[in-house]
């Protein structure tokens, strides 16, 4: 199963309507090079929709994000060929991974649709219309017939855009968000935390004080109250010893005019 060479692979573009549009300088070191089209989608783009390119239009592509990229050309792979699809290796070293496939079936008529991931750290930008797609064609021993579902494709289909539009994509880029998304929210949990520990222990250290104050004030009426309670006794027992005083004082002048009236008779 050779692959065709640079001559006999110009010869067979230009005779047969295998890539539309068709661009002879585009063939080079055995393969011919695809450029991106109008239609792409990203994951990293709010809304996620597919997006239509002017021409010349840039695209970026952040680390860690997909994106659905179709071809500008279509392809008519003859039924007695194969060919085999990579990224440039300038692109592939900033990043750029195809995780789509890598072979166009025999008898496949349609444009090619490229998923792509950027697993570099940088932004990757592309163009439309820039050549970024090799394709090399080899031969089969025999014919055959093309089975599958995407012969004619002409846009982004809907499978693919589906499958990468399911919530937040778990990227390394996306979980090192996360990570420090959690960090800052552990720093202000924490932050909390403490301001609530300050201000219980203010409370406590309010309520031991006030406690004692209360305490103290309590203490301080018991004896106040305890030295009232004494004074009244020990004026009640003064008020009743000064009765008792003047009831003998009183009886003791009774008894002395008596005596003296008695005294006053006898002298008489």
């Amino acid at each position: 199963m050779p692959f065709i060479g640079t001559n006999t692979l110009t010869a067979l573009l230009t005779e047969a309507d295998i890539i539309t549009p068709f661009d002879p300088a585009r063939v080079k070191n055995g393969s011919y090079e695809l450029s991106l089209g109008s239609q792409v989608f990203q994951t990293g783009a709010k809304p996620r929709s597919v997006k239509t390119l002017s021409k010349g239009e840039k695209i970026y592509i952040e680390p860690g994000q997909f994106a659905l990229l179709l071809t500008e050309e279509r392809i008519n792979v003859p039924k007695n060929k194969i060919a085999f699809i990579s990224i440039k290796a300038g692109i592939k070293f900033n990043g750029l991974i195809n995780v789509s496939g890598f072979h166009v079936d025999p008898g496949f008529d349609g444009k090619l649709l490229f998923s792509v991931y950027n697993a570099g750290p940088s932004t990757i930008v592309l163009s439309q219309g820039t050549p970024y797609f090799p394709i090399w064609f080899s031969e089969l021993n025999e014919s055959q017939e093309y089975i599958g579902t995407h012969n004619g494709q002409t846009q982004i289909p809907d499978d693919p855009i589906r499958s990468l539009s399911q919530g937040v994509l778990a990227s390394p880029n996306e979980l090192s968000r996360r990570i420090d998304e959690t960090k800052h929210l552990k720093t202000k949990i924490e932050w909390v935390c403490i301001a609530i520990l300050t201000f219980l222990s203010g409370l406590l250290i309010k309520s031991y004080t006030e406690n004692s104050k209360l305490k103290e004030a309590i203490e301080f009426g018991y004896q106040k109250k305890s030295q009232e309670v004494l004074a009244d006794s020990a004026k009640k027992m003064t008020i009743n010893d000064i009765k008792v005083l003047k009831s003998r004082v009183d009886s003791l002048e009774e008894i002395v005019e008596t005596k003296n009236s008695k005294t006053s008779n006898y002298g008489k």
